[in-house]
């Protein structure tokens, strides 16, 4: 049976690079052009111009949720990263200390 280190092993490079990846991805959604104003005149008028930009104007809504989403998991997971990074700089430097009897004597 695995140890308690066995729960605790975190790949820090692949939480930091899915943070960076989160965001890219909302950079590039914060890059796309509107579809209405895009594609708005080729549908002339009638009933699939108002569906189109029925659409647009919900994908408009739902990219913006979803972009405002994607940011929040970016920064959760670059600050997971950072924290444990610290934790384990922290724990690295209590164990040196407990190792080194002359430390701890000032």
């Amino acid at each position: 049976m695995g140890g308690e280190a066995d729960h605790t092993r975190l790949d820090l490079e692949v939480i930091r690079g899915m943070g960076t990846g989160l965001s890219t991805i909302k950079k590039a959604f914060d890059g796309l052009e509107k579809l209405g104003d895009k594609y708005e005149d080729d549908f002339g008028d009638g009933d699939l111009a108002e569906k189109f930009g029925d659409f647009a104007s919900n994908w408009e809504i739902s990219r913006e949720k979803l972009t405002g989403e994607v940011d929040a998991l970016a920064q959760i997971a670059k600050a997971a990263a950072k924290a444990y990074e610290d934790i384990d700089h922290q724990l690295a430097e209590a164990i040196r200390g407990a190792q080194d009897p002359k430390k701890g004597r000032k």
